[in-house]
């Protein structure tokens, strides 16, 4: 029954998840352009368009971004802000699909202790990546994120933090326990300590 669960909050929220690829942009040392590029997840938050995700994904400045929608081939997408507090950014893409905006879980029904699960698009357009885990602390990282146990890496980030009815509970970024100043949070990968911006705050 409960991997039953899993499973159908995870198909709720499928089409939210979006597959988010990034060319281009600038190397280590910030000044040169190179081909460099990557992938990452993103999260749809308005029908019209308004892709949220991690803004790690986009330190490098990359020159183009393509973001594959659910039922659609990749359209190109911009960056329009950048909340580097809680470390995501919001992106703007044009269509005509009537996208799946998912429901945000109000932060008074939010519990410690129950399921959470951690879903990002990484590594395929059409497929999921997923893992398991609870809350299991909230207003963390100076109030500004839930805390879970779920793994959650490069895999997930940009991707949805989800109860186990589907609802988004947060985004999921690197960030820190340590201090706002420091807000890369790689040394938690894969740990059992990652965080999520509650998606009511965005």
């Amino acid at each position: 029954l409960e991997e039953q669960a899993t499973q159908q909050a995870v198909e709720r929220v499928a089409d939210s998840v979006v597959h988010i690829q990034t060319v281009g942009g600038l190397d280590e040392a910030g000044s040169a352009a190179t081909t460099l590029g990557g992938l990452t997840t993103g999260l749809v938050v308005d029908k019209n368009g308004w892709i949220i995700s991690s803004a790690a994904a986009f330190e490098n400045h990359p020159s183009s971004i393509l973001v594959t929608l659910p039922q659609s081939g990749p359209v190109p997408a911009e960056i329009v802000a950048t909340d580097h507090s809680r470390q995501f950014a919001l992106l703007k893409v044009e269509t005509e699909l009537d996208l799946l905006v998912p429901i945000a879980v109000p932060e008074s029904e939010i519990q410690v202790g129950a399921w959470a699960i951690a879903v990002g698009r990484t590594y395929s357009p059409g497929t999921t990546n997923v893992s398991v885990g609870i809350v299991s602390a909230r207003g963390r990282v100076q109030g500004r994120a839930l805390q879970t146990d779920a793994k959650v890496s490069p895999a997930n980030y940009g991707g949805p933090l989800i109860d186990i009815r589907g609802r988004v509970l947060g985004l999921l970024v690197p960030m820190t326990s340590a201090s706002p100043a420091h807000p890369g949070g790689g040394q938690w990968y894969d740990s059992g300590i990652g965080f999520a911006v509650p998606l009511e705050q965005i």
